[in-house]
């Protein structure tokens, strides 16, 4: 068997339907996948149950024991791949959808190719905001036109690529369009249950670190649709700015002090600044002027300027009148 593709879902039947369709639709023989059922509660539970009653023999279903807020992604992901049987594991959010039938076919013939076992296989995803295309770069798919011509193609357009390659792409790839090796994942300790935002972001910059033999293919194989602010049912909703931001500081000083690699390292300590000062902002937004002040003097260390220094004073400024108020 080579691929287990591991669908985590809670709370959202309708949307689970559509992103198990689309995968049950890949022209590739040799396909497990496995639903993971993460505490779905009532109303919901019902309509999940008559899915699982009338599914396609490839599925199989795994519930997670019910909590108040999920055991969450990283969980769901890590349980359904010590389950798993495939050679390589694929991974879909819930309300997402793979666009391409030929997505896992392109990449079993990939991985038939002779050389050593591929650790990693990447392709590209279009995002979509309230059902229009979000024509700016999101993920990696500037990458094939940041790549040097050194004759490093494969067959289908892949390109062998390194970690110092992949970091030169505007961001990471998501999850919906990663195919890790079960064994690598393994050994690099899966998902970290401790995030619950950007896990595969962490995921991303451990595997780059570690992996052997890369390949990105620069092929469009999956949909994304951008989380409606509005809604209440999705992590990337629910969590507040500052509570992203703090779990991006956590991965990234992770990152920058753990990586093998000197370039996943550099990429970690610029990043870092970054959120350093986003957290910063959204601390003074919220006039919490005490507690954005050691994240504006953090980011000033990672990165100094003028602009940023006058800025840093006065947030000094505001966090001592504000203790003397």
């Amino acid at each position: 068997m080579y691929f287990s593709v591991l669908l985590p879902t809670r709370n959202r039947p309708v949307l689970f339907q559509h992103a198990l369709a689309s995968v049950l639709a890949q022209q590739v023989d040799g396909l497990e996948v496995l639903a993971i059922d993460d505490g779905t509660a009532e109303p919901f539970a019902g309509p999940l149950a008559a899915i699982e009653a009338t599914c396609d023999p490839r599925v199989r279903f795994l519930h997670l024991p019910p909590s108040e807020h999920g055991h969450g992604p990283s969980h769901a992901l890590n349980f359904g791949a010590a389950q798993a049987r495939g050679r390589y594991l694929c991974f879909l959010d819930d309300d997402d959808e793979w666009s391409d039938p030929q997505y896992l076919a392109c990449a079993a013939g990939l991985i038939a190719l002779p050389g050593p076992p591929l650790d990693l296989l990447y392709f590209d995803q279009a995002a979509f905001a309230k059902g229009q295309r979000v024509e700016r770069t999101v993920w990696i798919e500037d990458l094939a036109g940041l790549l040097p011509q050194t004759g490093r193609l494969e067959p289908a357009g892949a390109w062998r690529v390194g970690a110092a390659d992949l970091l030169r792409a505007h961001g990471f790839c998501h999850g919906n369009t990663t195919i890790v090796r079960r064994t690598f994942f393994a050994a690099i300790g899966g998902f970290d249950e401790g995030l619950r935002y950007e896990q595969d972001r962490d995921f991303y910059l451990r595997a780059i670190d570690q992996a052997q033999a890369i390949l990105y293919v620069p092929r469009t194989v999956a949909r994304h649709n951008v989380p409606d602010p509005a809604r209440r049912d999705n992590l990337s909703t629910l969590a507040s700015d500052i509570e992203k931001r703090s779990q991006q500081l956590v991965l990234l000083e992770k990152a920058g002090r753990d990586s093998r690699q000197e370039v996943v390292r550099a990429y970690a300590r610029r990043h870092r600044g970054y959120a350093l000062k986003h957290m910063t902002m959204s601390l003074y937004r919220a006039k919490r002027y005490r507690q954005a002040r050691p994240y504006a003097f953090a980011a000033l260390r990672a990165g100094c300027n003028p602009k940023w220094l006058a800025f840093c004073a006065w947030v000094g400024l505001l966090s001592a009148f504000r203790a003397k108020a």
